[in-house]
């Protein structure tokens, strides 16, 4: 890259409210004052999670490497705080207390990248890209700048309890329209066809996602914002008649135990889900295990039922001082066999489903088949079918803001305070907004 260029970078992504993400990783190719290729001692990488397996797949790493070369320690930091620390400990401007590699999700990679929290990483995963899945990788990038080594997708397909269509001689839907009419039929037995938790739209946004939504994107200098879309809106009346036909249960993750018993007395009898829930299902369920089965996710608007959900992976440190090795180090944690195996694994695991570029050799490990029963045989196949994804969709540097007034209006309209229809339009409002009062450009 020329200078010409790079300075032309830097000032799009100024405009763009994530400067950070290129003047921090130039600074840190030319190395710390040891330099990445000068270390007199072994590399010491430290390494942020909380998701199960990952303790043991760093172990295995540690393992497979030379002590006297690299190794890397292990700190378990709750998922929910990860932001608050990370962003803390880049503050503090020490790189002893920071972390070279830490768990998060797509959704939070615009906002760390805006507020130079983690490196653009894109030259140094280049080598490696081979062995992920190029669609995640994408995933993880915002235009050029990649700021994730991906290592779990979502995924989607639905669970279904086979005896509740069965007995009622209904077909599993195929669309979320399908979906309303299937659920009147299931009501006059006395079960709803879903739940929807009053803390989490997630379902609905990646329901719009699905239909071709693309609420943040990239225009020149600026972020464009379409969350008010027509997709959004059609995504929003399929759910609000979801609601006024009382096809619905509404609790909340929070009461996990209740919402185990509901499906596991057939109250609920459809799940859209993906290969990490379906350890919980097997481990708080009895009177129903071996009854589900996995069927390919929903479509909505005519539309193929591909998956829209978030990626996640294991982003580098905006202080580590071994950018590099750290990728090297992730790629490895998110590619090699047995470290893979370990993460998919529903029991020892997160029942992850890898972001590797062959995912099948690992998707027998993710099938619970106490859940499943007889129909476990089918599950690859389906989980398989799941791995076409929904691309383009990215979040903006406000994504933890507007996912929380996201959730604020959709709790409101569960309790019937307002319509679905509304939350978009409140919502490309208030983004737009919050964004120009960042002072971030911004065009609708």
């Amino acid at each position: 890259m020329n200078g010409n260029t790079s300075g032309m970078r830097r000032r799009t992504l100024a405009m763009a409210g994530i400067a950070g993400a290129a003047a921090v990783p130039l600074l840190a190719a030319c190395g710390s004052d040891d330099g990445e290729s000068g270390d007199s001692g072994p590399v010491k990488l430290k390494l942020w999670s909380d998701k199960a397996g990952m303790e043991e797949a760093v172990a295995a790493f540690n393992e497979a490497h030379d002590v006297d070369d690299i190794q890397i320690e292990y700190v378990e930091v709750p998922a929910d705080d990860m932001v608050n620390q990370v962003n803390q400990a880049v503050e503090a401007g020490d790189p002893d207390g920071s972390p070279d590699l830490f768990h998060a999700g797509n959704r939070k990679g615009g906002e760390l990248l805006a507020q130079q929290q983690i490196l653009d990483i894109g030259s140094m995963l280049e080598p490696h890209a081979e062995l992920l899945d190029p669609s995640a990788i994408t995933a993880m990038s915002i235009g050029d700048i990649v700021y994730a080594v991906p290592n779990m997708r979502n995924a989607n397909f639905v669970m279904v309890w086979q005896p509740a269509f069965e007995e009622a001689g209904l077909a599993v839907p195929t669309s979320w329209e399908e979906v309303i009419e299937t659920g009147k039929e299931l009501k006059k037995d006395g079960r709803y066809i879903f739940n929807f938790a009053g803390e989490d739209p997630s379902t609905w946004m990646y329901m719009a996602w699905q239909a071709g939504a693309r609420w943040y994107q990239v225009e020149g200098d600026a972020w464009k914002i379409s969350i008010d879309s027509e997709e959004s809106a059609y995504t929003a009346d399929i759910i609000q008649q979801l609601f006024d036909n009382d096809l619905v249960e509404k609790i909340s993750y929070a009461d996990y135990a209740a919402m185990m018993q509901e499906y596991d007395q057939g109250n609920i009898v459809l799940r859209q889900t993906s290969t990490w829930q379906l350890a919980g299902h097997q481990a708080n369920m009895d009177a129903t295990l071996g009854q589900w089965a996995l069927a390919p996710n929903l479509g909505v608007m005519g539309g193929e039922p591909i998956s829209a959900a978030d990626t996640e992976g294991l982003m580098v440190g905006a202080l580590s001082e071994h950018a590099e090795r750290a990728v090297e180090a992730a790629v490895w944690l998110n590619t090699d066999e047995k470290s893979v195996t370990i993460m998919a694994s529903p029991v020892d695991g997160s029942g992850w489903y890898p972001a590797v570029a062959d995912t099948e050799p690992y998707l027998e490990a993710v099938v619970p088949a106490d859940l499943l029963g007889e129909n476990a045989a089918d599950a690859v196949e389906v989980i398989l079918g799941a791995g076409t994804f929904a691309d383009d969709w990215i979040y903006g540097p406000n994504s933890t803001s507007m996912y929380e007034e996201l959730a604020d209006q959709w709790g409101k309209a569960m309790a019937g305070e307002l319509k679905f229809a509304d939350i978009a339009p409140h919502m490309q409002e208030w983004t737009v907004n919050d964004l120009k009062e960042r002072g971030i450009d911004v065009v609708e």
